[in-house]
C-alpha cells in the first residue's frame, strides 16, 4: 500500500467513525450502558485514526519536502546516548505508573466509583504485571 494511500484510508475513515458515533451518541438512541460505552469507544478510535492520518501526512510531507534535514533528524534519533536516555525515561515512567496503578483502585474505592471502574483499574494493573513479567523473561533469555 503506498503512502498516500495509508494516508487518505487512516483520515477518510476516521471523520465519519467519530462523526457518526458522536451523533448517535448524543441522540440517545441507545440508552444501555455497554452501548454507551462502544459508542464512546468508536468515536475516540475513529478520532484517533483521523489524528494519526493528519500525523503521518505532517511527517511524509516533512521528509519529502526537506531530505537533509530528515536524515540527520533520524540519525540523531538513533544515536545510542540519545536511547540510552529515551530507556531510562521509559523506566521511570512506568515506575511512577506502577504506583499509580496500585493506588488508583484504592482511590476509586473511597470515592465510591462504579464496580466497572474499579475492575478495569485493576484489570490495567495485571495488564501492567503480566507485560513486565513477559518482557522480562524475554529479554533475560536474549542476554
Amino acid at each position: 500500500m503506498t503512502t498516500k494511500k495509508k494516508k487518505q484510508i487512516l483520515i477518510l475513515v476516521g471523520i465519519p467513525m467519530h462523526a457518526i458515533a458522536f451523533m448517535i451518541k448524543c441522540l440517545h438512541i441507545f440508552d444501555r450502558e455497554p452501548a454507551t460505552l462502544c459508542l464512546t469507544l468508536i468515536q475516540y478510535t475513529g478520532m484517533l485514526l483521523f489524528l494519526n492520518g493528519i500525523h503521518y501526512f505532517g511527517t511524509t510531507y516533512q521528509y519529502e519536502k526537506y531530505p537533509e534535514e530528515s536524515r540527520q533528524t533520524v540519525i540523531d534519533q538513533n544515536d545510542e546516548r540519545t536511547r540510552t536516555i529515551h530507556d531510562l525515561a521509559k523506566a521511570r515512567s512506568f515506575d511512577i505508573i506502577t504506583y499509580v496503578l496500585i493506588l488508583l483502585p484504592f482511590l476509586l474505592i473511597e470515592a465510591k466509583a462504579g464496580l466497572t471502574g474499579i475492575l478495569c483499574a485493576f484489570a490495567a494493573l495485571i495488564i501492567l504485571g503480566g507485560s513486565y513479567g513477559y518482557y522480562y523473561r524475554k529479554f533475560s533469555k536474549e542476554m
